[in-house]
């Protein structure tokens, strides 16, 4: 089960995440100096910025991606997210291809928010903790890809503390996938609450999360590429109700309905 950890050398907080890895678990340097193994995890410095890393350069056919990264928001508010990638509209200003969804496993997603709770709840760090809505690139790795960031300002990219916890994220992602009820998420802003309470008391494993501003441009085909895409398969929506519009939320149901979609209301 090859898992391959990506972190961008334009990136501080890749960089920091990157170093806590090295430290964190025992890998060893191969023949090129930015490739490191431990076991079946392999971590890959890279020169692209991580949304526009769409190759991954390397003889490997890894079963998940995970890229260390930067957190940027209006805010600056200290965050630890984790999100699929993926541009659901015609828009494709962050990388990758307009209306395309990368592959994702949900398992993974759902163990790495749960160990980024752990560290807040163990009083290690004052960060907030958060899904984010499926966003940017990259769309075509061919394998899950997943994100782990640290945010919102230079002073948190460089925090050994929010490097470690998100290290200690992503390596239970490549390697320990938290089981779960799977399901494609809709509505509600950008940051994911209700979904994020859906994982944590409820115990679901979160493929792409559409947040209310997809329904600004709605395509069906973006609902039927979330559930093609997601490995092990997926027959559930978990509906933000108050985070749709009820016109948007018509038009959705009816979708889910003719896929036979079993609906869960949060």
């Amino acid at each position: 089960m090859t898992s391959l950890i990506l972190a961008s050398k334009l990136d501080p907080a890749a960089q920091t995440i990157a170093q806590e890895l090295l430290t964190l678990a025992n890998f060893q340097q191969q023949n090129s100096q930015d490739l490191f193994r431990s076991g079946d995890v392999y971590l890959n410095y890279v020169d692209t910025d991580g949304i526009h890393t769409d190759r991954i350069g390397l003889d490997l056919k890894p079963e998940i991606v995970i890229f260390a990264s930067r957190h940027r928001s209006e805010s600056n508010e200290p965050t630890l997210t984790v999100h699929w990638t993926g541009n659901t509209t015609a828009r494709a200003d962050f990388g990758g291809k307009p209306k395309t969804l990368s592959l994702t496993d949900p398992p993974r997603l759902r163990a790495a928010l749960l160990i980024l709770d752990s560290a807040r709840s163990n009083g290690k760090l004052d960060y907030a903790v958060t899904l984010e809505a499926t966003h940017h690139g990259p769309t075509d790795l061919d394998a899950p890809t997943l994100f782990v960031e640290v945010g919102s300002t230079d002073r948190e990219y460089r925090d050994k503390a929010a490097g470690a916890a998100a290290a200690e994220a992503i390596l239970a992602a490549a390697t320990k996938p938290a089981l779960g009820k799977t399901a494609v998420g809709f509505g509600g802003g950008h940051y994911c609450n209700k979904h994020c309470i859906a994982v944590r008391q409820d115990g679901y494993a979160f493929s792409h999360i559409f947040s209310k501003y997809f329904f600004d441009a709605y395509d069906p085909a973006m609902v039927q590429m979330a559930y093609d895409r997601t490995i092990g398969g997926c027959q559930t929506a978990v509906i933000d109700w108050k985070g749709v519009r009820g016109s948007d939320r018509a038009t959705l149901l009816k979708d889910l309905e003719r896929m036979s979609v079993e609906i869960v209301r949060v």
